[in-house]
């Protein structure tokens, strides 16, 4: 009997033993399997993107031809002022704008250009204008100044109206003047890269 409970004891000691080793290995192996796993992920997810990248970069140069083609389109079809310096530009724009006003029955008060900042392949032109007219000149001029090519927009608008009187006392003519004033900003093309 008691080569039995010494057996039992043994296989019990063992058994105790046995998972004593396997929770040391177990606290051990878990940890760095966890970390194995993390960096495997990690550098699968590098491996992405810089595929990603690499496609991008090779996509670059057939990119860099479509803007070519594009700017070239631009150019062609005439958005952008047609001058070979900001201050011709500006100049073209405010030529363009007293036309427009006498044209449309406006008086052209003043213009003047603006410095503008230059954005990356286009160089702003701003010029600052100040017309009287009645409605219907106003409506007219700012029909004919963003319905035409070259583009341009008109930005900061402020409009006075001022009651006017024509004639004596029998032949009175009462109306409406505006005083408008207004900026225009065109854009030049850049270097064209």
């Amino acid at each position: 009997m008691n080569l039995r409970t010494d057996n039992g004891k043994c296989v019990l000691l063992l058994g105790a033993l046995f998972l004593a080793v396997a929770f040391v290995l177990a606290m051990i192996f878990l940890p760095w399997w966890s970390k194995m796993q993390f960096y495997d992920a990690a550098a699968s997810q590098s491996v992405d993107h810089i595929e990603r990248y690499q496609r991008l970069l090779d996509s670059r140069p057939l990119l860099e031809k479509r803007l070519k083609a594009l700017r070239q389109d631009l150019r062609k079809r005439n958005y952008f002022i047609a001058a070979a310096n900001p201050e011709l530009a500006a100049a073209e724009l405010q030529n363009r704008v007293k036309k427009i006003i006498t044209g449309a029955g406006g008086k052209l008060i003043s213009t003047q250009k603006l410095d503008a900042d230059k954005d990356g392949d286009t160089q702003e032109i701003e010029i600052k204008v100040r017309m009287k007219g009645d409605v219907e000149a106003l409506a007219k001029v700012l029909h004919e100044l963003e319905g035409q090519l070259p583009i341009i927009m008109v930005q900061n608008i402020s409009i006075r109206s001022r009651r006017t009187v024509k004639g004596r006392r029998q032949n009175r003519v009462e109306g409406y003047e505006l005083d408008v004033s207004f900026g225009l900003v065109g854009y030049l093309p850049g270097g064209g890269k």
